[in-house]
């Protein structure tokens, strides 16, 4: 029996929101300026410009794509890893381990959009988070995470925020949702937390997307995003 995956237009632009906006947050220092309105400071930071910071997505699939030329708009140099080598133009792109760590060196912010599978769960580690780049204008590397929980080593990222590893972090997503209260993450001065809701879905924009699957088989054509069961995506 196959099974597809739902590609949604409405869900791809709505990754591609959450993405630019938490690039934009970490690259204008939005955590400084909030604490800086608590203490009712005005004082004005020397921010650098987008194409001087590095972002790196993990994930080339359909979010990842748009989620770059959303980027890329914006001014950012992007960077894109993938299992199977990609050819995506305005996007330099890496594939396969060997090419892991020279797509980590170049990267100042790092998207995580990957798939999970017994191949990618617990790909986000410590070791891992330690090849980002250090000389970034930045000061640091920071990491988004808007793809599975299932992804992250939570005690490594916790490790990595807490050692100067990781300068920041945007996390949607969690190894245990709803994310428990007494999880370190809440109130983590170095961390924005959403409720998995980066990609929220349109249940009218689903069921259509459902029904014109069944449409297509009943009339003996191809179905459209088949998932690989090797792969598992």
């Amino acid at each position: 029996m196959p099974v597809v995956r739902i590609v949604d237009p409405d869900l791809t632009r709505r990754m591609s929101e959450y993405v630019a906006l938490h690039v934009l947050l970490h690259h204008r220092r939005m955590k400084l300026y909030e604490a800086q309105q608590r203490e009712r400071l005005w004082r004005d930071q020397l921010d650098r410009p987008a194409n001087e910071v590095r972002v790196g997505i993990l994930g080339m699939g359909v979010l990842g794509r748009a989620a770059a030329a959303a980027l890329v708009g914006l001014g950012y140099p992007v960077a894109g890893w993938s299992r199977s080598r990609k050819s995506i133009p305005g996007i330099e792109t890496f594939s396969g381990e060997d090419e892991l760590g020279r797509f980590l060196a170049r990267t100042d912010i790092l998207v995580a959009l990957l798939p999970l599978t017994p191949a990618t769960r617990g790909f986000l580690t410590y070791d891992l988070l330690r090849l980002l780049a250090r000389d970034g204008v930045l000061g640091g590397p920071v990491l988004i995470n808007a793809g599975r929980g299932g992804l992250q080593v939570e005690a490594d990222l916790l490790r990595a925020l807490d050692d100067g590893t990781l300068i920041g972090a945007s996390l949607d997503v969690f190894e245990t949702e709803p994310l428990p209260p007494a999880s370190p993450f809440w109130t983590h001065p170095k961390v924005y937390v959403t409720p998995h809701n980066a990609a929220q879905s349109d249940p009218q924009a689903l069921a259509a997307f459902v029904l014109a699957q069944i449409e297509r088989d009943e009339q003996g054509l191809p179905l459209e995003h088949v998932i690989d069961r090797k792969l598992g995506y």
